[in-house]
């Protein structure tokens, strides 16, 4: 019996027990792989492949790759469960300008690499698409990537157009995804653990940023028209009456409860966030203003989340419509009759901008 995951024994793979499913077409078997040194006897069957001169080197991130198969077993040969070897995956920062650049990035841009403890996985391109033979070492590298989320990572692969002949009968049996290798399911016989897609993580990882910002965002709104009140009669609020406030506290907490009962709508901006980090559309925040949110931190207090990047054009428009929304009672309700003309005329031309980029 091996160690627990989860909580639960399971069975940890054996080379005869590894023979035997592989000779029945089991996916679930574990595909022979160590994470350790590529000439141990439990290596996978994929290192032997070919010599290493029928391979092209690339690099590539790991959450571009594909899995081939529909599940994988939690351990690895003869190491263990995959999660152990995490912390054994080093970062490194690479620039355009490195010395130890290869030349595939360009002058000034920055990426992690990820250094594992294994030999390189091996890939079969089709297309743009890489699909990958080493189901658990790429499983490994997601995991990894994701915990550096949403910094760009990359993994150095060994890769080629299509399989030996002689390998076909061994290493086709492994493509059988029915999920276009997005996903994977981490199982040992009958025991199922976990499915995994880094996507979906990426998506939840996001969700909970842009619940939080926008919650905020409803929170401050919510609160100023309780001073507003308090301050009313002191004059120093511009409005003739309560109503504004009343109006903006009502619309603050409409909006907040909506966002609670319909999480669909908040999902799906988290997706199509998700979506333009991985198409580039995302910068970096700048080092100016990295430097002004780490001394905010310090000075107001809490931990800076390493998960909340910069939003991406889609979400700011997003907080954009709900912030005019939100300041439109006010704007309505200022007395003074050519500060109010003044302060809608900006409300118009911002809200006309906004509908224009959101048509385009």
């Amino acid at each position: 019996r091996g160690p627990s995951v989860l909580g639960t024994k399971v069975d940890e793979p054996d080379a005869g027990e590894e023979e035997e499913e592989e000779a029945a077409g089991d996916d679930g078997a574990p595909e022979g792989e160590a994470a350790g040194d590529a000439g141990e006897g439990g290596d996978d069957g994929a290192c032997a492949l070919e010599d290493m001169d029928d391979w092209g080197e690339m690099y590539a991130n790991p959450l571009h790759v594909r899995f081939t198969q529909d599940k994988i077993h939690p351990f690895f040969y003869r190491r263990g469960p995959i999660v152990n070897v995490l912390p054994k995956i080093r970062p490194v920062m690479r620039m355009g300008d490195d010395e130890l650049d290869d030349g595939t990035l360009e002058d000034g841009e920055a990426v992690v690499e990820l250094v594992p403890p294994f030999s390189p996985i091996h890939c079969l391109r089709k297309g743009e698409e890489l699909w990958s033979l080493d189901n658990r070492r790429l499983y490994a590298m997601q995991l990894a990537a994701m915990e550096l989320w949403p910094q760009p990572c990359r993994i150095r692969l060994l890769c080629r157009d299509r399989l030996p002949r002689h390998k076909l009968k061994t290493q086709y049996r492994k493509f059988k995804t029915t999920s276009e290798g997005t996903a994977v399911n981490i199982c040992a016989r009958y025991q199922q653990f976990d499915t995994w897609s880094w996507f979906d993580r990426a998506v939840e990882v996001e969700w909970f940023t842009l619940s939080q910002r926008i919650g905020s965002l409803l929170l401050a709104f919510e609160v100023v028209p309780v001073v507003g009140a308090l301050l009313f009669r002191t004059g120093l609020t511009g409005f003739a009456s309560r109503a504004p406030l009343v109006a903006g506290f009502v619309l603050a907490f409409c909006l907040d409860l909506l966002r609670q009962r319909v999480p669909a709508i908040e999902r799906r901006l988290a997706e199509l966030h998700v979506q333009a980090i991985i198409d580039g559309e995302v910068s970096p925040w700048s080092p100016g203003w990295r430097r002004v949110r780490q001394a905010a931190f310090r000075l107001w207090g809490g931990e800076e989340d390493p998960n909340a990047g910069p939003m991406s054009p889609l979400q700011v428009s997003a907080a954009m419509v709900v912030a005019l929304l939100l300041l439109l009672p006010y704007t309505l309700g200022v007395a003074r009759a050519r500060l109010r003309s003044s302060l809608l005329s900006i409300w118009l031309g911002v809200a006309c901008v906004l509908a224009v980029q959101l048509g385009a």
